[in-house]
């Protein structure tokens, strides 16, 4: 029954692997397809270095929150617990929302103190 939100869940935490792997290495400039990508962030490719570094420890507290959920969801499923099982999906949703918000504000703060 929980298994789309367990996929969910672990879909987001890869990408936000990949993206913070590619942030660390630098392997992605200024570009319209993968990234925080912002007004603020697209002006330069300062801002854009900026602004994705800004954004990695949101990244990371996604990945952590999306594999937590799916384990916590995979219990759930094992124990036939299905109220705590829409509890849990839902939190997990609104954490990552909440997380990826975050990000972008940290991604343009520190994309305007760099400049354009």
């Amino acid at each position: 029954m929980f298994y789309a939100p367990m996929a969910g869940y672990l879909i987001v935490a890869a990408v936000s692997v990949v993206l913070i792997v590619a942030v660390r290495k630098k392997a992605i400039g200024r570009n319209s397809a993968i990234g925080i990508r912002t007004r603020h962030t697209l002006a330069s490719a300062a801002a854009w270095e900026a602004g994705q570094r800004a954004g990695v420890p949101y990244l990371v507290g996604i990945a952590v929150i999306s594999i937590g959920h799916a384990v916590a969801l995979l219990c759930v499923e094992l124990s036939n617990a299905t109220t705590a099982g829409h509890i849990l999906a839902l939190l997990g949703w609104v954490l990552i929302l909440v997380c990826a918000v975050l990000a972008v504000r940290a991604a343009n703060g520190a994309a305007r103190s760099v400049g354009p």
